[in-house]
């Protein structure tokens, strides 16, 4: 119930908006730089942190071990955009109800929702690590993996982390000298698969000055362009694509975690249900939330309840 809430109550009453973080897509809380955005940074570190997973024996996975200074301070991990997201996520979202792990696949689900995404399956039930994964993120020059596409629809590559892939840009509209992926990296589109196709592409990881961090380029050619053409030519192909890949990338976890069904918005949830004695009379207050449901003045919700003796009571109010 409470990841239900933390999913879907994102606007109107009683609502916890995370999406307002990544409203504008081009937002970035830490600071008044250009070029960087919390959309990005939150897709990033839950790839970072899925990324430890190990097929064999079955530790790593999405688990919030991202969180640990001593992870953070890998060479596969440089730069603050995994520091300020676990802030984000633990201000936010992370309560007795909803782990770190949970909350950080749940700032991806909304960021790429939120800036033209496809709708993500979203489960809950991670786990928290208790220590630091071992070692097994991919850097740049090496990444290998079908997500390529799909995440690089957002940001870019940094200078500060990255000087032997990006020059210093001199340009006051990316200040923190950011080359980014495609010429819309803070919206969800085909545009990395469009401009790469035609040639036109700027990311620093298919055009970069260094050939040999061009893994993207290695990468979106391997199989002939197939996958890239595809996606070039049918933005719901890539949509589709990219919507499965992104719930498989959340739904890596430890062995042994259970994950639970996909978490949908419940059509009427009632709220905030308190019993108060106030003198000799019991008052029942709580609130009833309808979704997805247009204004209607004549709508009526009716509360049913049972009284000690087993009679049956009902009220009917306006909604």
């Amino acid at each position: 119930m409470h990841s239900e809430a933390a999913r879907f109550n994102q606007e109107g009453f009683n609502a916890n908006p995370v999406v307002s973080f990544v409203q504008p897509c081009d937002s970035f809380i830490f600071g008044d730089s250009t070029g960087r955005s919390n959309a990005a940074d939150w897709i990033r570190t839950a790839y970072h942190d899925m990324a430890t997973h190990n097929v064999t024996d079955g530790t790593g996975g999405l688990d919030a071990s991202i969180r640990f200074a001593e992870e953070q301070a890998r060479a596969e991990n440089v730069g603050d955009g995994f520091s300020n997201t676990m802030d984000t996520a633990g201000a936010l979202q992370v309560t007795r109800y909803i782990s770190n792990a949970d909350s950080l696949a749940l700032l991806a689900v909304l960021a790429i929702e939120s800036c033209g995404g496809p709708e993500i399956a979203f489960r809950g039930g991670r786990i928290d690590a208790g220590q630091p994964n071992a070692p097994g993120v991919p850097e740049p020059q090496q990444e290998m993996i079908g997500l390529v596409a799909c995440g690089h629809t957002f940001g870019g590559v940094q200078h500060d982390p990255f000087p032997d892939i990006v020059n210093v840009l001199n340009d006051p509209t990316d200040t923190e000298d950011v080359a980014h992926f495609d010429s819309t990296f803070v919206t969800f589109d085909n545009d990395v698969a469009t401009e790469y196709i035609s040639g036109t592409t700027q990311n620093p990881l298919v055009a970069g000055f260094n050939d040999t961090t061009n893994s993207d380029k290695r990468i979106f050619g391997s199989d002939g362009n197939t996958t890239m053409s595809s996606f070039s030519a049918s933005p719901e192909i890539f949509a589709s694509t990219c919507a499965d890949l992104f719930a498989r990338m959340l739904d890596t976890v430890p062995s042994g975690v259970q994950l639970t069904d996909v978490i949908s918005p419940l059509p009427v949830k009632p709220s905030e249900v308190n019993l108060i004695l106030a003198g000799d009379i019991i008052q029942l207050f709580g609130l009833v939330r309808l979704w997805n449901m247009g204004d209607d003045p004549t709508r009526t919700v009716t509360m049913l309840w049972k009284d000690h003796f087993g009679g049956l009571t009902s009220r009917c109010a306006t909604a």
